[in-house]
């Protein structure tokens, strides 16, 4: 039952972060404003063009005097405007598309599926036009067609339709060629006003991706680019040549000097645009900044805009309103058009914005205690319905540019009510999500205090009490004034979820004695723990310094009088975090990564037999023949050819094999079945890695078992040492003595030491988690995993297998671990409950501290970096404890076996029928 709880309140809890950081912005239920012809003004162009050059950035375009696009320099020096447009971060394809198209910045809600699709329907100038045609990568047109009642007319294609590398500008420009030679397309066409072409060019973001924006390559795609847009051009001119078509030339996003895109440097959020055509004055608005257009030195306007400023721009260019989304002003001066119809359209796009900034506000004064809470005092309903009257009035009597100021005015009211409202509830919702946190971290720690207690089981308070009653009390109250508020249903229930999750925890508490006793241990052993890992979530350059430090202060007293083996483990403490140190802190690879694989691969099979791990001749035959044909599929797939489909079935069965052969074996001690299914697990790992991850993860999980075997031979000598002082007379006494000492190290008689080790041990697991996390190279808590995880198993994309392998190939490790831990340790078998109720508090310590510090705007790689961290930490200790049940499955054919002395630990635990160390007995009612 706990853990069933468990699930849910860490489900409630990411839910709950999710309503605060992505909610959409998208405000929904509106009309769109009446079209200019409806208002009786003509609008200068009849259709417009828009050329998307995906990943170009202003500088690759301006500089050395335009001369990297030398047919569309031919076009600026003659007519149109020419500027910079400013985006934001994360600069993406999808984000950058809204921008031009719709004319808001992405909605937060979008970061959640990696910005590739959205859940709220929204408007672009598509859904406004009589008429789209396009010629578009699938994924740009599922941005528009998604929610579309009417899909745009795109034609589409992938990038799996091309065999070679720069193929796409080609086929766009092919398909738009045959179309506007169609003398049948351009009939039906030629009198139709209000059409939008999209043509969409990829090849020069693949090229910056591959080249880098400074390398030749990269500047001769974009001669190819450019050259594809010019001859564009010219078939629309050839084929409707009635100086009615206007033409927008920009990108999506920019390009960082590295060839990556997603942040918020210059290079990434500056890009080129180019407007021309019909309706485009020459000079534009008034502007300070000139460029150099020409090696003969022609000093042209550079204007700027934000990149939600082209949506409303274009859409008042062909006569169409903003779409009803759009949160961007109107850019004056760029429209060759009478005063009149540049006014109306400024009227359009603020009655647009003070049409969403109503809903919102609506949606406030509707509320009961509206008027005794904070509010926008700027805008109210009553104002936004009188703007209308007002400037008419203002118009009819001569105050023509006092209109035009309140309309910007009211315009830049408008998007400041909408940020306030929108954002309305979340200080109450961190308060709420704080508050929860609280009291499941005290849940948590009453569960804990239970599992020490002499009584079984432990009497609670229950529901029935005084305290149950005001809660409830509490809540029907706090319900009935969201109620009577209006707050969304969802909001609300978040709003509340802090008296449930305390109700639940007050419930219980002990009938008698203390809820909390030791705080301060509590505190130490949940707090530092976690401030480590979240330290090094940020400085992660030292994680192979911490990791150094950690182990060798475990194994401390070691020093005193050191070993031979002694010296064997430090090397390999000293190997991993060298290994670490060098990967996070320089970027040079001695080899190919397909190399140091292959070579993981064989030292999977070398390292059990080095470290005299026994198994049949069948699983050495059996692992030793998968990691070869493994390495036969690495160099298939490095060299970019199928693995065929005889190796993947091979591949797949192993890994059924992998698991399922451990409780069938023939191993038949707890040393040899821990052994098995580290050799198992290994080879797994390997087929899943795709450079040093496996390589490390060997060299950790060897430390791992050695740390044990070192830390049980320290305790053994330090025990003999005090048992000389006090009775060096008996040898009997000295062997009964020291397992005695032993067994009450496992085997705590207070409550005190059984939470130590309850802790000790909860510490140790998360410790090797998060080593082999961060060993594998996810430095920064990020899930961009590599699809190609899942190379020698699937040909084709699978999302959901990919990500079940994904996650396998990091819970590998951390299975490994436990499983040891339960070998060597009867009490964290015993009190598994205790151990990763402990695990619980650390993680959620660190959730806790991390929901704060979510991003929902900014660097696509800071949110998706923001985001992992309360994912992982929320999510991470609920797999680990669906690994302990798979564990205790392999464990569970083991019972009431003593064995000689392992080869790995010696250790004396209860229930031993001997006075020598041996492994412990596994009881089959210990492991349900």
């Amino acid at each position: 039952m706990w853990k069933l709880k468990v699930l849910v309140v860490h489900i409630l809890l990411l839910g709950c972060m999710m309503n605060i950081y992505f909610q959409s912005t998208i405000v929904q239920n509106l009309e769109p404003q009446k079209t200019l012809p409806e208002l009786g003004l003509k609008p200068p162009a009849d259709r417009l063009v828009v050329f998307i050059a995906d990943g170009l950035r202003a500088e690759s375009f301006f500089s050395d005097n335009c001369s990297g696009v030398p047919h569309i320099r031919q076009l600026l020096e003659q007519q149109g405007v020419v500027g910079i447009s400013s985006g934001i971060a994360p600069t993406m394809s999808r984000p950058g598309h809204i921008a031009i198209f719709s004319g808001f910045n992405e909605d937060p809600q979008a970061a959640i599926t990696n910005f590739q699709w959205n859940l709220t329907p929204f408007d672009s100038i598509f859904n406004r036009s009589r008429l789209a045609i396009g010629w578009v990568h699938q994924t740009v047109a599922e941005y528009f067609t998604r929610f579309s009642k009417e899909p745009p007319m795109f034609e589409t294609y992938r990038g799996a339709d091309f065999s070679g590398r720069f193929m796409t500008d080609t086929w766009v420009y092919e398909k738009a060629r045959d179309y506007l030679n169609n003398d049948e397309n351009i009939r039906q066409l030629k009198n139709a006003t209000q059409v939008v072409f999209l043509v969409y060019l990829f090849d020069l973001d693949k090229a910056g991706h591959v080249f880098t924006p400074l390398k030749p390559e990269f500047r001769k795609k974009l001669y190819a680019t450019q050259e594809q847009i010019r001859k564009t051009y010219d078939l629309f001119e050839s084929a409707f040549n009635d100086s009615r078509t206007a033409y927008l030339m920009t990108s999506d996003h920019g390009m960082s000097d590295t060839g990556y895109h997603g942040g918020g440097t210059d290079p990434e959020i500056e890009m080129p645009f180019f407007l021309w055509g019909a309706g485009i004055k020459r000079q534009g608005p008034p502007t300070e900044q000139n460029f150099t257009a020409n090696d003969h030195g022609l000093q042209l306007p550079l204007h700027e805009l934000n990149q939600i400023q082209l949506a409303p721009l274009i859409s008042a260019l062909i006569g169409l309103p903003p779409p009803i989304n759009n949160r961007a002003p109107l850019p004056l001066g760029f429209l060759n058009v009478s005063e009149e119809y540049e006014r109306q359209s400024l009227l359009l796009n603020v009655l647009q914005l003070l049409a969403q900034a109503k809903s919102v506000t609506l949606r406030f004064e509707r509320s009961f205690f509206h008027k005794w809470l904070p509010k926008y005092e700027k805008l109210d309903t009553a104002r936004i319905a009188s703007l209308p009257t007002e400037i008419e009035h203002l118009i009819a009597t001569g105050y023509v540019k006092k209109a035009l100021e309140l309309l910007l005015q009211m315009s830049w009211w408008a998007r400041q009510c909408l940020d306030y409202y929108q954002d309305y509830y979340h200080t109450p919702l961190l308060v709420a999500i704080g508050a929860s946190f609280l009291g499941w971290l005290f849940c948590l720690v009453v569960w804990l205090m239970r599992e020490f207690s002499d009584q079984e089981p432990q009497p609670k308070m229950g529901f029935q009490t005084w305290v149950t009653a005001l809660m409830l009390l509490l809540g029907t109250v706090l319900e009935f004034l969201l109620f009577l508020q209006r707050v969304p249903c969802l909001t609300s229930f978040y709003l509340l979820l802090p008296i449930g999750i305390w109700t639940m925890a007050l419930a219980e508490r002990p009938l008698h004695g203390m809820s909390i006793p030791y705080p301060l241990i509590h505190l130490a052993w949940t707090v530092i723990p976690a401030g480590l890992v979240i330290a090094t979530s940020f400085m992660n350059r030292h994680v192979g310094l911490m990791y150094a430090g950690v182990a060798v202060a475990y194994n401390r007293h070691g020093f005193r009088r050191p070993t031979l083996k002694f010296f064997i483990w430090l090397g390999t403490v000293l190997l991993p975090s060298g290994f670490m140190i060098v990967k996070q802190n320089y970027s040079f690879e001695l080899m190919p990564s397909e190399y140091v694989l292959g070579f993981s691969m064989c030292l999977a099979v070398i390292l059990p037999w080095i470290l005299g791990h026994k198994h049949q001749m069948r699983v050495w035959l059996i692992n030793s023949f998968i990691l070869l044909i493994g390495i036969y599929g690495i160099y298939l797939s490095e060299n970019n050819l199928e693995v065929p489909l005889y190796l993947q079935v091979a591949f797949w069965a192993f890994l059924g094999y992998a698991f399922l052969s451990v409780p069938y074996s023939n191993a038949d001690t707890p040393e040899s079945r821990l052994h098995l299914i580290s050799f198992n697990l290994i080879a797994v790992h390997a087929l899943l890695s795709l450079s040093t991850g496996s390589l490390f993860n060997q060299m950790m999980i060897t430390e791992f078992l050695l740390s044990h075997e070192i830390h049980s031979e320290i305790n053994q000598t330090k025990n003999n040492a005090i048992l000389e002082t006090d009775e060096p007379e008996s040898d009997s006494n000295n062997e009964n003595a020291s397992e005695t000492t032993q067994k009450n190290e496992e085997n705590p008689s207070t409550p005190l030491e059984h939470l130590k080790l309850s802790y000790h041990y909860a510490a140790f697991i998360l410790f090797y988690f998060y080593l082999s996390f961060f060993g594998s190279g996810h430095w920064l808590f990020s899930f961009a995993f590599k699809p190609t995880t899942s190379r020698l198993l699937i040909s084709n994309y699978s999302p959901y297998i990919m990500t079940a392998l994904i996650i396998l190939k990091i819970l590998i490790p951390s299975i490994i671990v436990i499983s040891g831990v339960y070998t060597f340790s009867a009490y964290a078998r015993k009190k598994s409950r205790a151990v990763f109720i402990c695990m619980f508090l650390i993680s959620d310590v660190m959730c806790f501290y991390f929901c704060f510090y979510v991003q929902n705007q900014g660097s696509w790689h800071d949110m998706r970096r923001s985001m992992d961290h309360v994912v992982l930490t929320n999510i991470i200790v609920i797999l680990l404890l669906g690994c302990s049940w798979l564990i205790k499955s392999f464990l569970i054919a083991i019972k009431g076996i003593a064995i000689k002395p392992p080869i790995i630990m010696q250790v004396v635990m209860e229930g031993s029928p001997v006075a020598g160390p041996t492994y412990p007995q596994f009881d089959e009612n210990i492991l349900n």
